[in-house]
């Protein structure tokens, strides 16, 4: 889960990064402060501008010294922030590599032609199969024969 920030492309952003915007959104949320109180208890330190940036995802991910000042602010211990961004991280690796995986014997199928091959090459292999086009118990309406 590896992916270029739409901002600077200089920055390439992984699982771990999405896991601390996550956490620490979450974390600035349940204090109960906004992103100018974080700025003046950090007397300037993290400015309202970055802190906006940290919980959006934007620019550069979350610094180790700017972690440690969120979560000093916050009243929060950092080592279980650490732990709830890294356990955060695996859930969303494991929600992509189990997004990702196919089932066997199936691909992904972008246009109309490559769609009705597809689906002749598995009516051909006999995992396909035509329903009747005629039904001996089915009626037409009238009494003489079935359709």
């Amino acid at each position: 889960m590896t992916e270029q920030s739409p901002v600077l492309s200089k920055v390439t952003r992984q699982a771990c990064d999405y896991a601390s915007v996550k956490v620490i959104d979450a974390l600035i949320r349940r204090s109960g402060y906004g992103n100018r109180a974080i700025d003046r208890l950090c007397d300037g330190t993290i400015t309202y501008g970055r802190i906006r940036d940290i919980r959006n995802g934007l620019k550069a991910p979350v610094r180790l010294p700017e972690f440690l000042l969120i979560c000093e602010v916050c009243n929060a211990g950092p080592i279980q922030t650490l732990r709830d961004i890294i356990t955060e991280a695996r859930r969303m690796e494991l929600e992509q590599q189990t997004a990702t995986k196919k089932p066997t014997g199936e691909r992904l199928v972008v246009d109309e032609q490559a769609r009705v091959a597809e689906t002749l090459n598995k009516l051909r292999r006999g995992d396909l199969d035509f329903a009747a086009h005629e039904d001996e118990h089915k009626y037409d309406g009238d009494e003489d024969d079935p359709t």
